[in-house]
């Protein structure tokens, strides 16, 4: 019986491991056509860092909503759900110029967009994954188990980065779309089969007030950010930002009044909980904004002052295979150290190292071999920090508050990860070169990007340091059951 339970949750592990993995793969696919992607949406280019972002943005907002309904009506139901809306945003985004020329007349982004959106809901599989380990895996076995599902956020940015540009080099980005449809449809399929439901719902009711308050807010700073430099210091730049800050602050307040909050904030009182959701943020918005500058960066024309000029996507996707081959190695490494050392210690290792794969990207970036290293080091980082984040929720709250902790924990980080392009792509908005009718950025730009992303790894890796767990904050999944 033991030797069955241990196969069938090696079968749920995988699966659940897949759609992490293709999750992450749809999220980050299409960052090697981005440069190509203004061709086709000329009258949207600013709007074209949304592609990244509107997915996570949505997911922040739906990812601890979901978490709520798979309390509520429980997991596996509310998993295949989601994966049922994600397959028809991935079907319809992958005829989203089709759809847009037939409603508009010309082609919109605004179409991709709604259809990004749609996808991001699927963020909130993470939490529903992580939730199904926790109530079926035994004990000992939970670590690992989330930190694999987790370390599928940087190994799907990994292979994201290379399937997309091989995707887009021989077809368009909207072949990455029809290509990943029918393998998920199949994958749903056996979701529906092969996960069993871990437990009876329990009642609840959905935040839905703190989530409108959230989107809201995070919503006007980004939509700031993406205006600003068109905008500059207007009524209208600052009417936002006031704006989106009051709503935020109202978010706030609500939560500590909500009977079953987004965010529980007496969950900060844990410094554990506080400091990873910190590291958490800062995480998402570095990683972001390497993979939004390195494809425009490799793509800037020679011409007008590029230093590598390349042609196509596949291309971009080839220069960057040391980032994906560094996350996936070090995925590992941090897996095995977080099993033998604290997970906080592997986490400031890991921003640690982030902050010193931007230090080398701003000293070299000029040849193949020193944009290698750069890369490697910076994959390194980030990989550490992905497989680390979740456990430092296991070390530090009990089983009971796991799964409000969990998706706290994912909020953060994709509310980072949507901050990061936009952020990264208002930098880069006032750097920019013409050639001809195009419009290229220029290595100034991209330097200042990488520099305030220093700024944001090294904000993380102090908070984290200063935040870091005392012995009672420890009270982890692991060592509150006898």
């Amino acid at each position: 019986m033991a030797e069955t339970n241990r196969s069938h949750n090696s079968i749920i592990l995988v699966v659940l491991t897949l759609l992490a993995l293709t999750t992450m793969f749809v999220e980050i696919m299409l960052v090697p056509a981005l440069p190509t992607m203004v061709q086709d949406f000329p009258a949207d280019a600013n709007w074209i860092s949304w592609v990244l972002s509107i997915y996570m943005l949505v997911g922040a907002v739906a990812t601890p909503l979901v978490g709520r309904l798979g309390d509520m009506y429980g997991k596996k139901r509310v998993l295949i759900a989601i994966m049922g809306i994600y397959f028809v945003a991935l079907a319809g985004a992958g005829f989203s110029i089709d759809i847009s020329e037939f409603l508009f007349g010309t082609a919109s982004i605004s179409v991709l967009l709604f259809f990004r959106a749609l996808q991001g809901v699927g963020m909130g599989m993470f939490t529903l994954a992580f939730g199904i380990v926790r109530d079926t895996f035994p004990k000992d076995k939970i670590p690992l188990a989330l930190g694999i599902i987790s370390s599928m956020f940087s190994i799907g940015v990994s292979i994201g980065l290379i399937g997309g540009g091989w995707i887009t080099s021989v077809g368009k980005w909207t072949d990455a779309f029809h290509l990943v449809t029918v393998p998920f449809l199949a994958l749903t399929i056996a979701s529906a089969y092969l996960i069993e439901e871990p437990g009876r719902g329990r009642q609840g009711s959905l935040d839905i007030p703190g989530a409108v308050l959230l989107g809201a807010g995070v919503f006007l700073f980004l939509l700031a950010l993406t205006q600003g430099e068109e905008w500059g210091w207007s009524g209208a730049f600052i009417a936002l930002i006031v704006i989106s800050a009051v709503l935020i602050t109202a978010f706030i307040f609500v939560e500590r009044r909500v009977e079953d909050p987004i965010v529980r904030p007496s969950l900060f009182r844990n410094r554990g909980i506080l400091g990873g959701n910190v590291a958490a943020l800062f995480v998402g918005i570095t990683m972001f904004m390497v993979f939004q500058t390195l494809p425009f960066f490799f793509m800037t024309p020679k011409a007008v002052g590029g230093l590598f000029g390349l042609q196509n996507t596949l291309a971009v996707g080839i220069f960057m295979l040391p980032n994906a081959i560094s996350q996936f190695i070090f995925s590992g490494i941090g897996g095995a150290a977080t099993r033998r050392t604290s997970a906080f210690r592997v986490l400031i290792a890991g921003l640690a190292t982030t902050a010193l794969g931007f230090i080398a990207l701003l000293g070299l970036h000029s040849t193949n071999l020193e944009i290698a290293i750069s890369q490697i080091i910076v994959g390194a980082g980030i990989a550490l920090c992905m497989v680390s984040l979740i456990n430092v929720v296991v070390e530090s709250c009990p089983k009971s508050d796991f799964g409000v902790a969990s998706g706290m924990n994912t909020l953060f980080r994709i509310v980072g990860g949507s901050i990061g392009p936009v952020l990264a792509a208002a930098i880069l908005a006032g750097n920019t070169v013409a050639l001809g009718p195009a419009v290229f950025y220029t290595e100034t730009g991209f330097v200042h990007v990488w520099t305030v992303g220093l700024v944001f790894a090294i904000i993380g890796l102090v908070a984290s340091v200063a935040l870091r767990p005392r012995p009672e904050d420890l009270c982890g999944l692991i060592d509150d059951e006898p």
